[in-house]
């Protein structure tokens, strides 16, 4: 047997604070760099040179295609900045963020600020919301 330390009640709500915080913070970077990208010059003359079958195309294909990039980034990231396991953050991150749309909860806090000021918080929480209710299987984990 080895003498390992039983992880105490504070050294817990530390790591489970420290999941919801990189995770809210990886969250809301996400969602400024796609901003960063959309502001962009060259993807807004592309946008408006596109007839409408085209758009919806891009729509179409273009949204999923932005979602799936997001999360083969958000998760490589976090694993990077040590939050474990990755998975159900990533994955629940952009249900709850389209949870948010669903409900138009941007509209309900615009004035905390602007569109995108917005779009941030409301990735950062749910991003770190994601961390939360997944912590769980963060203690599962170390078992």
């Amino acid at each position: 047997m080895t003498d390992t330390p039983r992880p105490t009640a504070s050294n817990l709500a530390l790591k489970v604070f420290l999941r919801v915080v990189v995770s809210a913070v990886v969250g809301a970077a996400l969602l400024l760099a796609w901003v960063a990208a959309f502001q962009s010059e060259k993807l807004r003359t592309m946008l408006d040179n596109t007839d409408l079958g085209e758009f919806i195309l891009l729509l179409v294909i273009g949204l999923p295609v932005a979602l799936l990039v997001s999360v083969l980034l958000a998760g490589p990231v976090l694993w990077i900045l040590k939050v474990r396991p990755v998975w159900p953050i990533v994955l629940l991150g952009p249900v709850i963020m389209g949870i948010f749309q669903y409900f138009k909860l941007p509209d309900e806090l615009a004035w905390v600020g602007g569109k995108w000021t917005v779009q941030a918080i409301l990735a950062a929480t749910s991003y770190g919301l994601a961390a939360l209710l997944t912590a769980p299987a963060m203690l599962r984990k170390k078992k």
